[in-house]
């Protein structure tokens, strides 16, 4: 089981920086900015993508922190899509 302080330093590890709502953010090298989405009982990650004139978040996976865990490689497991 994962709890969300844990998975916050995971991201932060990681190169995700936390913002003012408590999401963690990260850009590619390609521009993509993807983020962790955390929610009181589960996360999701989500993609911006530009609809028209804005951004919109897409989620891509999801999963509640007691489902989750590290894997011994360093992985995040346990997310749905």
């Amino acid at each position: 089981m994962l709890t969300k302080d844990l998975l916050g330093n995971w991201l932060y590890d990681r190169g995700y920086k936390r913002d003012k709502f408590g999401h963690y953010h990260k850009t590619s090298d390609k521009g993509t900015v993807v983020r962790f989405k955390m929610q009181p009982n589960s996360v999701r990650y989500e993609k911006q993508v530009k609809i028209v004139d804005h951004n919109e978040w897409v989620r891509l996976a999801s999963g509640y922190y007691k489902g989750l865990s590290i894997t011994p490689e360093g992985k995040l497991a346990g997310m749905k899509q």
